[in-house]
């Protein structure tokens, strides 16, 4: 062991942003001269830790059992007041390294560093403090050509490819952050599966994931969660159903989601009504420049439906009734007790435009 550093949460951080109160956890880990860690090493040699401003964060470290401070693997980070304190720490060793956590108490913006990609939105905020401690401001951009931010609600626009700063400006309180927005040369789109159908589909939808990527191929990820997806949504043949874009803010993903209308909504407009199978494409255009756009294709197997109750009832004076069968009208019948029923085809309905349906009459023998 001839080093210690500091993590929290499984993650090294160099940076905490915090309240005023506000308290972090943060762990020790021992290391050797090339700061590869020992997991196994647990409280093996006493860490020293100190703050060049006690007075706007204090350490908090926990006791032996002696009441002496020595060798641990956890301390506590408590912000006092506001302003920005260096935090150090490390072992007696000949190689005298340490490793240092820079801590801001007070009001910081959110997000911070973006990464975002052209056509989307998001919003700024102010957080780790009240706002009316500082009075009212307004949000500014160096760059409107690259990124608009509405300078009373700090909502921001990425308008195009390249780098800028978003500033919020108070009487007391002057914030930045460095925004870089990434052109979109590609989408790439991919279906859910090979096979999609409109009986039992998923309650909310098929969900084709949206890449956007430059002209290399790269991945060009959004570090934030977007308010809108900047992309729109196509199916065809349109008949099928719709598709709407979505971006899930908990995984950062964004996706065209398809919803099939059911077997009694869909229309057989150009397609066979027999047809049970249809192959469909799922498109997602960038809203900022039509022409980039990318496609995935699937096989839609169709459903049907039965219009009548799942019982007949025939009787001496009745002997005959019919199943009525819409949607997908390539179908088999079958039923047991053929030496007391008999099943026959009496009618077919195709019409283009309305729902396809055929119709079987039952009779007893």
């Amino acid at each position: 062991v001839a080093q210690v550093r500091v993590a929290a949460a499984e993650s090294s951080i160099q940076t905490a942003y915090l309240s005023v109160n506000d308290k972090v956890e943060l762990d020790v880990k021992y290391a050797d001269e090339l700061g590869y860690t020992f997991s196994e090493a647990l409280g093996v040699a006493p860490v020293k830790i100190e703050t060049n401003y006690p007075d706007v964060l204090s350490i908090v470290m926990p006791r032996d059992v002696n009441g002496t401070y020595g060798a641990h693997q956890r301390f506590v980070l408590q912000a006092r007041s506001h302003g920005t304190a260096l935090v150090r720490l490390h072992i007696n060793h000949p190689s005298r390294k340490s490793d240092f956590i820079m801590v801001s108490v007070g009001a910081r913006m959110y997000p911070r560093d973006v990464v975002i990609h052209s056509g989307q939105h998001l919003n700024f905020t102010i957080i780790g403090d009240r706002m009316d401690a500082h009075g009212p401001g307004q949000w500014l951009s160096t760059n409107e050509k690259v990124m608009h931010v509405n300078q009373i609600t700090g909502e921001a626009h990425a308008r195009g490819e390249g780098i800028a700063e978003v500033i919020f400006k108070g009487p007391n309180l002057k914030l930045r952050t460095t925004v870089n927005v990434l052109k979109v040369n590609q989408i790439v789109v991919d279906a859910p599966a090979e096979i999609l159908t409109n009986v039992a589909a998923p309650p909310d939808g098929y969900k084709f994931s949206v890449k956007l990527s430059d002209s290399a191929g790269h991945s060009t990820e959004s570090s934030v969660n977007q308010i809108n997806a900047p992309f729109d949504c196509k199916v065809e043949p349109s008949f099928v159903g719709f598709v709407e874009p979505w971006s899930d803010r908990a995984v950062k993903k964004s996706y065209c989601v398809f919803h099939p209308y059911s077997p009694a909504q869909l229309l057989p407009v150009k397609s066979n009504p027999k047809d049970g199978i249809l192959h469909i494409s799922v498109r997602a255009n960038l809203k900022e420049d039509s022409m980039v756009t990318g496609s995935a294709h699937a096989l839609f197997v169709k459903g049907f439906y039965i219009k009548e109750p799942g019982m007949l009832n025939l009787t001496p004076s009745c002997n005959h009734s019919v199943i009525i069968i819409g949607g997908n009208t390539d179908v088999e019948l079958f039923w047991s007790a053929k030496d007391l029923m008999s099943v026959s085809l009496v009618d077919t309905n195709e019409n283009i435009g309305g729902p396809s349906q055929i119709v079987y009459r039952v009779s007893h023998r």
